[in-house]
């Protein structure tokens, strides 16, 4: 863009995270390029010009409990605008960000019962922004944790590694856990842990910002992995969702007894909800074989569950195409 003539200490786009209006060259959107009432010519406040983007933002200014920074509006504390060598444009990593404002003394550390807190990850048990909860935790905690029971999954802070777990985390977790990992691991479509991944993939095991423990939402969460129209896809257009629903309505997200991990099987599952388009369905089932796959007969013979180039989530936009794909006799009526 015009301005990377001048600035092109901002326009380094090889960098880890690039903020997206620096990306696409949207400058004007956060810049007024003549004057401004505000530093570095912004159109509005920091506080202010955000959450034009960042709508989680107005949630978080009703919490309780709000780190100074963010209750003041600077964002760049902790954020560079443009392009960082970090995970959420951050100006510095982990403890070392957090170190700027709080010092990592002797009293910080008798708070954190004797953990080298300088070695930490303060963001798994605080929210950098804003909380409900006294000290910034998370909304959701785990009992170990409230209780100050470290050790219990910890090497401790005489250790040579503090952090380091007592065992391996799947069997740490299945200490209390026992059912739910056990089920995870036997599941004739299994996800993550059966496949030699852990708990923590999905879950923080101090504090999380909704049930479960989760790291991230759900959809969130799932993307970092199955990312259906993301980034990483190179794919637009695709539905990441039914309506809204979060993956767990129709997935087992510990693993299952079908495929794709459905809670369901496809048939039933879909009509949970189309009710009336399975009472003047096509027929399905096991009666009913799919000739191209010789495969029963599903809503996913005809319909994509994530994705599809026609409407109602048809797999062909022209719905005649679809069906003479079966239909072989029907071609040139």
């Amino acid at each position: 863009p015009l301005c990377a003539n001048c600035h092109d200490d901002v326009q380094r786009l090889d960098r880890a995270s690039v903020h997206a209006p620096v990306a696409e060259g949207r400058c004007a959107e956060c810049h007024q390029p003549h004057g401004s009432a505000h530093a570095g010519l912004l159109v509005e406040s920091s506080r202010n010009l955000c959450l034009t983007c960042h709508e989680g933002i107005a949630e978080w200014r009703e919490r309780a409990v709000q780190n100074v920074p963010f209750s003041q509006g600077r964002c760049a504390t902790c954020h560079d605008p443009h392009t960082s060598d970090r995970a959420g444009l951050l100006v510095r990593e982990g403890a070392g960000l957090c170190a700027s404002c709080h010092p990592m003394d002797a009293a910080l550390k008798r708070q954190h019962q004797g953990y080298p807190v300088e070695r930490a990850d303060c963001h798994q048990c605080h929210d950098p922004h804003a909380s409900a909860r006294a000290g910034l935790f998370r909304e959701s905690v785990h009992a170990p944790f409230e209780a100050g029971d470290c050790t219990s999954c910890h090497a401790g802070p005489g250790a040579a590694d503090p952090f380091a777990p007592v065992k391996p985390v799947t069997q740490l977790c299945a200490e209390c856990h026992e059912e739910a990992v056990q089920a995870s691991l036997e599941a004739p479509f299994p996800h993550v842990s059966a496949g030699g991944g852990q708990c923590v993939e999905c879950h923080n095991p101090h504090t999380g910002d909704g049930s479960g423990l989760l790291k991230k939402p759900v959809q969130a969460l799932c993307l970092q992995c199955h990312d259906p129209g993301g980034a990483a896809s190179g794919r637009e257009g695709r539905h990441l969702t039914h309506a809204g629903f979060d993956c767990t309505t129709c997935h087992a997200p510990h693993g299952g007894e079908r495929p794709q991990m459905f809670t369901e099987d496809s048939i039933t599952l879909c009509g949970n909800c189309h009710t009336h388009e399975h009472g003047v369905r096509h027929p399905l089932g096991e009666e009913t074989r799919d000739p191209r796959t010789e495969s029963p007969m599903s809503c996913l013979s005809c319909h994509g569950l994530h994705h599809a180039d026609g409407d109602m989530y048809l797999y062909d936009a022209d719905q005649r195409m679809l069906c003479i794909g079966c239909h072989k006799d029907l071609r040139g009526r």
